[in-house]
């Protein structure tokens, strides 16, 4: 990750299992952290003065021996946490949703589960259409149709 700008603080949340326990700390003195003076970075590797932002973190993704689309790689580590079936699953990272399922049982703990994974580029606007109007249908009734039985009703 890279992570430029000017910061007074700055905090990460790093996920995982721990690996091995930490020593005990017995003292701590604080100290102040030396000032460094920032150097700019090169255009070839600096991400904002880009023309585009995205190809730097492409070709390195790029260098991997099976190579991760970076929309993929943004979803997985921004948007959802797999779960630990997944990361045992040798497809993975390439494990997506199937909003193209059309079950008729498809209840609303069905829709959750459609969208825990991340979702295929080339999937179709019908099938988002579908999972909207599934969920529309499990939050009630549609405001379309709450409009025209009122105005039906009054007229």
């Amino acid at each position: 990750m890279i992570v430029k700008g000017s910061y007074e603080t700055l905090s990460l949340a790093i996920y995982g299992e721990v690996v091995s326990e930490a020593s005990p700390v017995h003292s701590y003195q604080p100290s102040a952290l030396p000032i460094v003076e920032p150097r700019p970075l090169s255009r070839a590797i600096d991400p904002a003065n880009s023309t585009d932002p995205k190809e730097l973190a492409e070709k390195l993704l790029s260098i991997i021996s099976d190579p991760v689309p970076l929309p993929l790689v943004v979803r997985l580590m921004f948007c959802l946490k797999p779960s630990d079936e997944d990361w045992e699953d040798p497809e993975f990272p390439h494990l997506y949703s199937d909003l193209e399922n059309s079950d008729e049982d498809f209840d609303l703990e069905g829709v959750v589960a459609s969208v825990r994974r991340p979702i295929r580029e080339s999937t179709s606007t019908e099938a988002f259409t579908t999972l909207a109007n599934r969920v529309a249908d499990f939050i009630g009734p549609k405001v379309g149709r709450s409009l025209e039985m009122t105005t039906s009703a009054e007229g």
